[in-house]
């Protein structure tokens, strides 16, 4: 029996020992961690990368003190997660002893906090030219109400302010005053934009100046609470062709081409001013109208020489009006991946690497592995055999994934009754449901007391969203076994 028992138990270890390594995330950040040395200096995080989550590029981040930890805060924060950074990140120390990850849930969970200590000013510059035609200016109409759409979807609490400007001839030119953008202020921006209305020339110089105009004084009497950060100014303007009505007696009127005084003061503004303390980025759309000559090359010269950096995409050409509403869609993601910030936790006096990963509604190819307990009763049939009594067990299950829902594998038993030990075992299957719940049969052998009782084994287990999952089993033989137990999730809640 003592030869059973070594040969269970380093079964129990090998398993452990070859898996201990299942939890290759796809989604995370890591970088090696250094507490101060002396009073007074931050926490480092440096050699740092990360997979499947992009953020602004340092070599080395700064940690400081708070109530939850250390905080470190990775800026401009995207991930290719289909859920995003919604469930939060989990965070893991490196053990060099195991040499695998191991969750610290004592640490608070990092969080994804998009408007909270960003603030900026956004304006949208819109050509009402009669060139456009009424059912494109439609077309254009609904890409501007989208691109609203998708900023307040992520931001509605008055972090981000916004502003409109409709414009065709100087003197027709309309503004939406910039105003916090909520869901309450959409609808009066979506009003604003219904009464917009075609007519002749463009003022595209003068309407970028004035919407500049508009975010500055805007600006000036803006007050931000001290811990918030103002983060910069956007304009997001589009066109179907050149300016052909612009004039300042300061500046000079607008003409084509790069040259000319009007252009210069708008390329330069975008450049090089600064709006409470923070840069100007211009994204220019543009879509060649009737009024501009097909091999005219410098169209796009010009209009991509006002977008702030065209080299980074923030030009675009495009060919007809049925494009408008996904590029104003690709701007309105890239602007909310501007101000969303990821904040992560350490413990305090901790050295060494650490690893934040995404682990939401990833169930797919996860090795699993649960330790349970069992408790139940075994019977004979036979008369002339005593009753059996109370039976206890100890399991471990074990599946290894096939498909993205299907697992395969087995379960061990230990069983003991009576003083007499068993012993059992069945292959498995596992049924993993999107929110990370699981069904997992089993049809196998069970002998119990000294294998004086063998039988049929029938079992089933199900586990919930968490680590715990709930068993079943029944067997059939010379003598028959009704158990339930509990268990709990050694490996399988990680992303592999």
């Amino acid at each position: 029996m003592k030869k059973r028992l070594s040969l269970l138990a380093a079964a129990l270890l090998l398993s452990l020992t070859l898996f201990a390594q299942a939890d290759k995330a796809k989604f995370y950040i890591e970088g090696q961690l250094a507490t101060p040395t002396k009073t007074g200096q931050p926490w480092k995080l440096y050699n740092i990368r990360s997979q499947g989550i992009t953020f602004t590029d340092k070599d080395t981040i700064y940690g400081h003190d708070t109530d939850k930890g250390v905080q470190l805060v990775f800026d401009h924060a995207a991930t290719t997660h289909p859920q995003e950074f919604n469930c939060g990140l989990k965070f893991y120390r490196w053990q060099n002893n195991s040499g695998r990850w191991q969750i610290d849930s004592e640490v608070e969970n990092a969080e994804a906090a998009y408007t909270q200590q960003k603030v900026m000013s956004i304006m949208l510059v819109l050509d009402c030219s009669s060139s456009i035609g009424d059912a494109d200016f439609v077309k254009l109409k609904k890409a501007a109400k989208q691109f609203i759409d998708v900023i307040v979807d992520k931001s509605s609490d008055g972090n981000v302010h916004l502003g409109i400007v409709g414009f065709n001839s100087m003197k027709n030119t309309r503004t939406f005053d910039i105003r916090p953008l909520t869901k309450e202020s959409r609808k009066d921006m979506f009003q604003f934009i219904d009464t917009l209305q075609l007519n002749n020339r463009t003022a595209f110089y003068y309407a970028i100046n004035h919407g500049l105009d508009n975010i500055k004084h805007y600006v000036s009497k803006l007050r931000i609470d001290k811990d918030k950060k103002y983060d910069g100014n956007f304009v997001i303007a589009f066109t179907d062709g050149y300016d052909n009505d612009s004039f300042d007696p300061k500046i000079g009127k607008a003409a084509e081409g790069t040259e000319h005084r009007y252009f210069q003061h708008v390329n330069q503004r975008i450049l090089k001013e600064k709006i409470g303390g923070a840069p100007i980025e211009s994204y220019v759309l543009a879509i060649r109208g009737n009024d501009v000559d097909r091999n005219n090359t410098d169209f796009e010269r010009v209009l991509s020489a006002l977008s702030h950096n065209a080299n980074e995409n923030k030009f675009y050409s495009l060919t007809n009006f049925d494009k408008l509403q996904a590029a104003f869609e690709e701007i309105g993601t890239n602007l909310i991946n501007k101000w969303q910030s990821i904040y992560c936790y350490i413990p305090r006096g901790y050295d060494g690497r650490v690893r934040w990963t995404i682990e939401c509604g990833d169930v797919a190819r996860k090795f699993f592995m649960g330790v349970s307990g069992n408790l139940g009763w075994l019977k004979y049939q036979q008369e002339t055999r005593r009753d059996g009594g109370v039976i206890l067990g100890a399991g471990l299950d074990m599946t290894f994934p096939i498909t993205n829902l299907i697992s395969v594998g087995g379960y061990v038993e230990l069983n003991v009754v009576s003083n007499g030990v068993g012993f059992g075992f069945t292959p498995e299957v596992a049924f993993t449901f999107p929110n990370n719940s699981a069904i997992m049969l089993g049809m196998g052998y069970r002998g119990t007391d000294r294998f004086q009782s063998n039988g049929f084994l029938l079992r089933a287990a199900y586990k919930h969203t968490g680590p715990w999952y709930f068993i079943g089993s029944y067997s059939v033989g010379y003598g028959n076994t009704v158990m339930f137990g509990v268990g709990y999730t050694v490996f399988g809640r990680k992303i592999d």
